[in-house]
């Protein structure tokens, strides 16, 4: 489980990438939640699916399933 959290955030996140160096954990976390979400809604594809996300708008946010 750790190494597929960590690749989704490294490959998909692009974590490794990132130049926040005040407080990294908090946004390391932030990254987990938005991957646990996707997760959560049976999402195969990160990437697709954050790209789908970012241009569906907020109607695309409001249709994801936070919790049951």
């Amino acid at each position: 489980m750790k190494n597929r959290s960590h690749y989704v955030r490294d490959v998909t996140f692009a974590e490794d990438a990132s130049r926040i160096r005040c407080n990294p954990g908090i946004f390391a976390r932030l990254r987990s939640f938005a991957a646990n979400i996707l997760r959560f809604n049976n999402v195969s594809n990160v990437s697709n699916a954050r790209y789908r996300i970012a241009f569906g708008g907020i109607d695309a946010i409001l249709d994801m399933r936070v919790m049951y």
